[in-house]
């Protein structure tokens, strides 16, 4: 007798490629997915941070040139003034770290927009509607007013470094107001804010000290 085989032959399930398995397929599609929003997520990031308008890049390129001559005139003061209010030689070493901590930032955000990162015309606050040549710059002390500051001692330095920083910091308040108004970009009209606050503070301290000397 022949014996039948009653066994069915079996195939083994076909092994699929890699990129042809559904699991493999629906794994690809969802980290395209999400790396597709995570770089759309960096770009628009990018872009919001770096969005700004003339006002902003005015602004920075402006005051950094400001900050530079409060800086110059508290090392001049200090210098000038051993012996003088101790109270204005705290606040001449405030406004050295904090104005030049504040023009590194204020450069780096220059940077980051592609602008340049000072003003390299002879004209400044063009920005604000009311150009003025560069060392007329709202505040500004003039060659012969930092001339009568290097040249002061003591009480004297004092009188003219108060009285200097007091006109020097409400043009740099002129400015600040007008981007804390009218600036784009976040991170400038918060600067802005900080030096409204910083300088009408020590507007405040310096009027005092002033009335005292006086």
């Amino acid at each position: 007798m022949c014996r039948v085989n009653t066994e069915t032959d079996s195939t083994p399930d076909e092994l699929l490629p890699w990129w042809k398995n559904p699991l493999n397929i629906a794994l690809m599609l969802l980290v395209l997915v999400i790396t597709a929003g995570s770089i759309g997520f960096a770009i628009g990031r990018t872009d919001s941070v770096a969005a700004h308008n003339q006002i902003d890049t005015g602004f920075l390129q402006d005051m950094r040139i400001h900050h530079e001559q409060a800086v110059t005139m508290s090392v001049v003061y200090l210098g000038a003034s051993p012996q003088g209010n101790a109270l204005l030689h705290t606040i001449a070493r405030e406004i050295m770290l904090d104005q030049s901590a504040e023009n590194g930032r204020m450069a780096q955000m220059l940077r980051m927009f592609g602008e340049s990162e000072t003003n390299e015309s002879d004209t400044a606050m063009g920005w604000m509607g009311m150009p003025v040549p560069l060392e007329e710059m709202t505040g500004m002390a003039t060659d012969s007013e930092l001339q009568s500051l290097y040249k002061a001692r003591n009480a004297q330095a004092d009188k003219i470094f108060a009285t200097l920083m007091i006109a020097h910091h409400k043009g740099g308040l002129h400015m600040a107001e007008f981007v804390n108004t009218h600036g784009k970009n976040k991170e400038v009209v918060a600067l802005a804010h900080a030096i409204i606050t910083s300088q009408t503070s020590e507007i405040n301290e310096l009027t005092k000290i002033l009335a005292q000397l006086s």
